[in-house]
């Protein structure tokens, strides 16, 4: 793709890349959410069209599976209403305060592990080099670039990318072991 214009970019340096998103000034407040006993996981429930979205019931199925302790990003006030239902399914579930870019960054950089759609902050943990599961409906994962700790769960859908289904709700037929078993493995459980 930049071939066009000179420059040269090889897998093994996108594979061995360094973080290149960075951050200052974050809301202190993300560190108390924190835990030092448990794996900290990254919930991404929101995406610009809902047929984007893994269905909330599935992630509380993935974080009840896990027991880990999961903390839900959200954007929106339907994506807030959706991570205070989940939050209230599951004991291990808290839902993130609204967090300014700086402070999402923070969080994902220190978050073991990422689960979310097909969106900006789920691909922010692709830069900053931390383990994801980036989950995939009716969207091409052309722009997705797989590593060993960064993985791609594909619904069946057939994506033709130069006309995408909003109407294709294929993602809510991926099953949440699919992504707990990956998780497992990013996570070394």
């Amino acid at each position: 793709m930049l071939g066009p214009l000179g420059i040269k970019i090889s897998a093994e340096q996108i594979l061995n890349k360094k973080p290149f998103l960075f951050f200052n000034n974050e809301n202190p407040q993300i560190y108390d959410f924190l835990h030092n006993d448990r794996k900290n996981i990254v919930l991404v429930v929101g995406s610009s069209w809902d047929s984007k979205n893994y269905p909330a019931d599935k992630f509380v199925k993935i974080a009840l599976a896990l027991q880990q302790n999961c903390l839900v990003v959200w954007g929106s006030e339907q994506e807030r209403e959706k991570a205070d239902w989940m939050s209230a399914q599951s004991g291990n579930i808290q839902v993130m305060p609204r967090l300014d870019l700086n402070s999402l960054k923070a969080l994902i950089a220190r978050a073991d592990l990422l689960i979310g759609n097909d969106s900006g902050p789920t691909h922010m943990a692709w830069a900053l080099n931390r383990p994801s599961i980036t989950i995939f409906g009716p969207t091409p994962i052309r722009m997705a670039y797989q590593t060993s700790i960064n993985k791609v769960v594909k619904s069946s859908s057939i994506v033709n990318p130069y006309k995408l289904n909003r109407q294709d709700d294929s993602i809510k037929d991926i099953d949440e072991n699919e992504v707990i078993e990956l998780a497992k493995t990013l996570l070394h459980e």
